[in-house]
């Protein structure tokens, strides 16, 4: 299900000479859409988005994805789509169908930060074998990529895609997906947890979440974080509130009380972008040193005392230092799609199936 260049090997495809890039599964995506006049006497609704639009105030479903911009000639972050809105209810079919005669349930995937929704899609979501348990369901937000953006993504791309992914998954009951689970890669974490969960907790609910490579804080999961961020207190404080929004999204079990699933902490030692990361945002980075790090002056080590008591057994950290990063070898960042990323995906809604 990657973006890819539709031609005689893909069926009812454009020809080989044609710019056009189609993606054929389901995403989600918060930046802004334009209905095309007269798309509905199908009985579809088709609509126009560029990525350079930014985000809007909803999200909403989309399929048959279609660039229209020719990649070699439009900038990266500026490219034009076409696409078929999709209601909660086909998604709801389409994501719990799965692939073949088997069943699933959805996977939400939040893009980071200097991928473009263009290169999201590019991604290799085949990776999901038919015989798995998860559907993957890209959730695109407006991001330009390239470093030089990196603050104004941090601090305003990303928190408005966050209030407009609150939004979106307010709109679907829990009813509609019973199960579902959540995974972000990079600055999608922040997207989440800074932005969506900034003031109340989203009224959605995931079975498992995955935090990888999050370019988030390293200790908002601590009993005491650091809030002395006065002066960039929406990006870097309020780290309990916020943390308690965030972790009130596991879904729950019969009792109401205790957790399905976990958050997953899938971080990496040697990651070279969030080594960088604190030079600009001036704190040590989750993807980086995993939960439960004590960044101290002279002896940085681990102490699971400081994670909250609340949170202790519903987090556990994934050392992924040693695991070969094959499409990402200079900055080993983003391994989010790696086959034994998925497999560790599946590993976990697996526990779940078994309960």
């Amino acid at each position: 299900m990657r973006l890819r260049n539709r031609n005689k090997n893909n069926p009812g495809g454009l020809p080989e000479s044609s710019a056009d890039y189609y993606y054929s599964g389901l995403i989600a995506t918060s930046i802004k859409v334009r209905i095309v006049d007269g798309s509905t006497d199908d009985g579809s609704t088709k609509v126009t988005f560029n990525e350079s639009d930014g985000n809007g105030t909803e999200a909403i479903f989309l399929k048959e994805i279609r660039m229209t911009s020719n990649p070699e000639n439009v900038a990266m972050g500026k490219r034009a789509f076409e696409a078929t809105k999709v209601e909660i209810d086909e998604a709801k079919s389409i994501t719990t169908k799965g692939f073949g005669n088997n069943t699933s349930t959805p996977l939400f995937i939040v893009h980071g930060f200097n991928v473009e929704p263009s290169g999201a899609l590019r991604q290799n979501y085949d990776i999901f074998k038919e015989d798995m348990l998860y559907y993957p369901v890209p959730v695109l937000w407006g991001c330009e990529g390239g470093i030089t953006s990196y603050l104004e993504d941090h601090t305003g791309g990303s928190m408005r895609a966050g209030k407009a992914m609150k939004d979106f998954v307010q709109s679907i009951p829990n009813t509609t997906f019973p199960r579902k689970s959540l995974a972000m890669h990079s600055m999608g974490n922040h997207a989440i947890f800074n932005g969506a969960c900034a003031i109340e907790k989203p009224d959605a609910e995931f079975e498992n979440i995955f935090m990888v490579a999050a370019d988030v804080p390293y200790d908002i999961f601590h009993k005491n974080p650091d809030e002395s961020y006065w002066f960039r207190k929406e990006v870097n404080g309020n780290k309990k509130e916020k943390a308690d929004n965030f972790f009130g999204m596991l879904a729950k079990k019969s009792d109401g009380k205790t957790p399905k699933g976990k958050i997953y902490i899938v971080w990496n030692d040697n990651d070279v972008a969030l080594k960088a990361s604190p030079l600009l945002n001036r704190e040590a980075r989750l993807g980086k040193t995993g939960v439960g790090w004590v960044d101290g002056w002279f002896r940085n080590h681990y102490d699971t005392s400081i994670i909250r008591d609340e949170f202790k057994d519903y987090i556990e950290n994934r050392n992924a230092t040693d695991e070969a990063m094959v499409n990402d070898p200079s900055m080993k960042h983003s391994y989010q799609l790696e086959p034994w990323a998925a497999n560790f995906y599946e590993e976990k809604c697996k526990l779940i199936e078994q309960e």
